[in-house]
């Protein structure tokens, strides 16, 4: 299903205890294999969006629609089903470093689990843990950095094999070299997926299809010239 176009129409979302709506009538087309970037500071919608996307929240007003049909008439399972989503604060369980990274795709064997902590930058640090994949992450993952917890997040999200992916400032306490690194991967082995990427940063729009820049409920956007992912540019 989200390999198929989105198209949102006049979308709007108002939260009760706001004033402004989150978002004003946004109309935008979503085409299979795109990488969107959202730009904006803290509050002015990005996440807003992805909830919609995810189906955690449903416009106040305006349509969503995906193959054909109001994305409020498919079921909810196996629409997320198809959906890679790392939150700004992901969270992981008292369990080992591979069993988090697979909670992406139940089932997924050491081989998938590996591939996948290696596109997100984190193969190198959980090697270097006690017992590597097979350490056990304890309380709120206490042994890792914020940047880990959201490198093993992204790892999760890459194992899922999704058609589309929602990312929410996956990058935001990483160090340059990883950031280039992940958009190398974004526009590599992720291209076939579709992703929608909220940042604050401006690291994404150089190898973005369109970027939505948002304020306070409302939006502008562009087609940015494409940039060549080699070379200077890879290096970030």
């Amino acid at each position: 299903m989200s390999r198929d176009t989105l198209r949102l129409n006049q979308v709007s979302v108002r939260y009760s205890d706001r004033q402004l709506p989150a978002l004003n009538r946004l109309s935008l087309t979503i085409n299979p294999g795109e990488l969107i970037v959202l730009n904006g500071p803290s509050g002015s919608g990005k996440t807003t969006l992805l909830r919609l996307l995810l189906r955690f929240i449903e416009p106040s007003e305006g349509t969503i629609c995906a193959t054909g049909a109001d994305l409020a008439t498919i079921p909810v399972e196996p629409w997320r089903a198809q959906i890679g989503w790392v939150p700004q604060h992901p969270r992981l369980f008292p369990r080992s470093v591979a069993d988090n990274i697979a909670l992406g795709r139940p089932g997924a064997d050491r081989a998938t689990v590996e591939r996948a902590a290696t596109l997100a930058g984190a193969a190198e640090f959980i090697e270097s843990l006690p017992h590597g994949y097979d350490t056990r992450l304890e309380g709120p993952a206490g042994q890792l950095s914020t940047g880990e917890r959201q490198q093993v997040a992204l790892a999760r999200a890459f194992v899922r094999d999704a058609s589309m992916l929602l990312l929410d400032e996956p990058t935001a306490h990483l160090a340059p070299a990883a950031v280039a690194a992940i958009r190398r991967v974004l526009v590599g082995p992720m291209s076939g997926c579709t992703i929608i990427l909220a940042t604050h940063q401006d690291w994404g729009t150089a190898v973005a299809s369109q970027v939505i820049t948002m304020h306070g409920g409302g939006w502008s956007q562009r087609v940015p010239e494409p940039v060549p992912v080699t070379g200077s540019a890879a290096r970030g």
